[in-house]
């Protein structure tokens, strides 16, 4: 998928999306502990709203994508205190080994349509990654919530959900977004992370419970489901 036509569309979903900043990050930033002053690389950044809130928690953070576009807006929108690069998928050997404490990569993993590149940027995350460092992923959570609608964002049901199959989220914006995304189960990324020395810690799969909030199928299917692991070895 060619994320540079829909850069600003995006960056002005994510600024706003309800159902990733009152679900989602708030569960992500549980595993950022403690975040001040630690090094963080944001994979897959897009155009930099996360990177700018890791930032103003304390982080020293780094984030990198392959969209151009994405970069271009995350670096007008605010660049102070973060690094922000374009790159090709897992190409990101300008990093130092073993120079992060964390990675977080938010809807990316889910968009890489083979196995062995999803498998490639891993080896590279724990290669970054310092000893006892966290990688933590994010992604739509298709195996509990397929065909399910969000405040924020559908899933659009997939009759026969198999590994490397083409599915498709449609985010709430004005004109909506398709995100092209491939489904593969959380088998496939806990054996990738293992293959590539990464020790599954945690598995959360976030539902709401404020009903305040006008949530859809929040309360009762989790929209994402966060992947949380360890480096403990070079």
């Amino acid at each position: 998928m060619d994320y540079n036509p829909i850069a600003k569309l995006y960056d002005n979903y994510e600024k706003n999306a309800t159902t990733l900043w009152a679900l989602g990050y708030p569960y992500v930033m549980n595993h950022l502990v403690p975040v001040t002053n630690k090094q963080i690389l944001d994979y897959g950044c897009g155009s930099g709203t996360f990177s700018r809130f890791l930032r103003d928690q304390g982080a020293k953070i780094t984030g990198v994508d392959v969209s151009e576009t994405m970069i271009e807006v995350a670096m007008l929108n605010d660049t102070e205190n973060i690094s922000y690069r374009s790159i090709t998928s897992a190409d990101i050997g300008f990093l130092k080994d073993d120079s992060f404490d964390f990675v977080v990569s938010n809807f990316v993993l889910c968009t890489i349509p083979k196995l062995d590149e999803i498998r490639n940027i891993i080896k590279e995350i724990h290669r970054v990654l310092k000893k006892n460092g966290t990688f933590i992923i994010m992604n739509s959570n298709w195996e509990r919530s397929n065909g399910r609608e969000f405040i924020s964002y559908k899933l659009e049901f997939c009759n026969n959900l198999f590994p490397g199959q083409r599915i498709d989220a449609k985010l709430k914006t004005d004109p909506p977004i398709i995100f092209e995304d491939y489904f593969w189960s959380r088998e496939d990324y806990i054996n990738s992370m293992k293959d590539c020395g990464l020790t599954l810690q945690v598995i959360e799969e976030p539902v709401a419970h404020n009903s305040e909030v006008p949530w859809i199928d929040e309360m009762t299917h989790p929209p994402f489901i966060i992947f949380v692991a360890g480096k403990t070895s070079k």
